[in-house]
């Protein structure tokens, strides 16, 4: 269902990128056309089950989230650029969002901001080296109630909810 929804879609895409004529496109129309294509997945990928798709990821398949924090990093440098590059020349955008609404800021380190003890706890236990990117990461992630700490249990710790 969701290959036919997927199919469907970059269909749709395909048929509109090929009815533009030359003069109607600016020089620089792959541009937006890659950003509506990534919008477009990342709104089917998060459309699926977390649960289904953690469990794909913790069999084997880390290259995908790999892949996921990479593009992501691109797409911060990106949007950090153009932003800047708007407000030199005068064209400030006008960006009215709550924080809760920014998702690009979801990566971004808090400061003051201490991993929760459950969290460092199971880091260490599930890695053997502790500190280390890696291993904070996942603690974050259980600080977050994302992941199980060693209890086998998710849940939220206070700075983190």
């Amino acid at each position: 269902m969701v290959n036919k929804i997927i199919m469907d879609r970059l269909d749709r895409i395909i048929r509109k990128v090929l009815k533009e004529s030359g003069e109607d496109r600016s020089s620089r129309y792959m541009f937006f056309s890659n950003l509506q294509q990534m919008r477009s997945q990342c709104d089917l990928l998060l459309d699926l089950d977390q649960d289904s798709i953690e469990s794909i990821l913790e069999n084997g398949h880390d290259w995908a989230q790999d892949h996921i924090a990479e593009a992501k990093n691109n797409m911060d440098q990106v949007f950090d650029f153009l932003m800047n590059e708007t407000k030199k020349s005068g064209m400030e955008l006008s960006m009215d969002i709550d924080d809760k609404d920014m998702v690009m800021m979801e990566g971004r380190k808090k400061s003051g901001t201490k991993l929760c003890a459950r969290g460092k706890a199971a880091a260490k236990s599930k890695f053997d080296v502790y500190p280390s990117a890696y291993a904070n990461g996942y603690a974050v992630q259980v600080c977050k109630g994302k992941k199980p700490g060693l209890d086998g249990k998710k849940r939220c710790s206070a700075p983190y909810c």
